[in-house]
């Protein structure tokens, strides 16, 4: 059974915090996705960590967190990116945020029983073990684009519903591909490298063991 796309969120680092008023920025990403969207400015301490949430945007299509530090897209529409790649780079540029961490996460599940999932391990070790529950995560450093990365990769048991509300058990593929944290002062994203190196992690993201 094909994999069932479950969320895409593309995380955005930047160099320096963004100290520009939060309800200009709010303005500033509605401009370009949508001024229907419901956006809630949160009040926080001047002295919360910065990754901590300030504006929050939702819609049926989308939820946006911008940080001092980040901005995060997520959608359940597998083509978010690809469609509106544009209209982020100009948000961005309208915030006078250089990007120095790029992360990408698809989240999706696979109908499997626990008996196949468990083909993955050395069936002499995990012969005499009866589990209900898995979860295995691992982690692989290479290049992609010039740039150093993590190629991550998670998978764990789950529930979900199909289309006609019958629950079926699987597991849940977790694919993240970033920039690695120590790299951010170090990295640098235009616009043509950043599509690229998304795109690419979008493609690459598409691999996994089920």
């Amino acid at each position: 059974m094909e994999k069932q796309f479950i969320q895409i969120q593309l995380s955005l680092f930047f160099k320096l915090g963004y100290e520009g008023p939060f309800e200009k920025a709010s303005l500033i990403i509605k401009e370009q996705l949508g001024n229907d969207l419901n956006a809630q400015i949160i009040g926080v301490p001047n002295n919360a960590p910065s990754e901590f949430p300030r504006v929050v945007i939702n819609s049926p299509l989308m939820n946006i967190n911008l940080s001092k530090n980040r901005i995060d897209f997520f959608s359940k529409n597998n083509t978010f990116v690809q469609d509106n790649f544009e209209k982020i780079f100009t948000i961005l540029n309208n915030l006078a945020m250089e990007i120095g961490r790029v992360g990408v996460v698809i989240t999706s599940f696979k109908e499997i029983t626990l008996e196949n999932f468990k083909l993955i391990f050395d069936q002499k070790t995990i012969s005499g073990l009866n589990p209900k529950e898995i979860t295995i995560r691992f982690n692989e450093q290479e290049s992609m684009n010039s740039f150093e990365i993590n190629n991550s990769q998670m998978y764990l048991t789950g529930l979900m519903k199909n289309n006609e509300g019958i629950t079926r058990k699987g597991i849940i593929i977790t694919r993240d591909i970033n920039t690695r944290a120590e790299d951010l002062n170090i990295n640098k994203f235009e616009k043509d490298n950043l599509r690229n190196f998304i795109f690419s992690a979008l493609s690459k993201a598409e691999a996994a063991i089920f």
